[in-house]
């Protein structure tokens, strides 16, 4: 949960910096890769989390379901930004619409903190 409430800003941001540039080697282009991080986090089954990760080896980015926490999940990245999709995060204003609660969370998701989080991971790697 620590990484969820910082991946949430008053007003939103859009991707700029290392993180923009990373979504576009990545996905192609900045909205493809916005797109496969709210696809995915609509789409866990059950409840779990919608997760864009760093991979060190390949230095791309990708976007992971997590469900209860473990699951579905690749050892050696570094999570970036989480969309909380258990019920408990959305349910007192979206009810069970999860598509409605991950649009909401796209307008507001910290891109600052996740190109911060990007370039420290980045030095950490070189360091070791």
């Amino acid at each position: 949960h620590s990484i969820f409430w910082l991946s949430m800003t008053p007003g939103g941001a859009k991707p700029a910096g290392e993180i923009e540039k990373a979504l576009v080697a990545s996905f192609g282009s900045v909205q493809a890769g916005l797109d496969e991080f709210a696809a995915a986090s609509k789409a866990v089954e059950g409840s779990g989390w919608g997760v864009l990760a760093w991979e060190p080896l390949s230095d791309k980015l990708l976007v992971l379901q997590a469900e209860k926490h473990q699951n579905l999940t690749v050892w050696g990245v570094v999570p970036l930004l989480v969309c909380d999709v258990w019920e408990h995060a959305y349910y007192l204003k979206y009810q069970s619409n999860r598509g409605d609660w991950v649009k909401a969370f796209m307008s507001i998701a910290n891109w600052p903190l996740a190109d911060h989080r990007l370039e420290m991971a980045r030095k950490m790697c070189k360091m070791m």
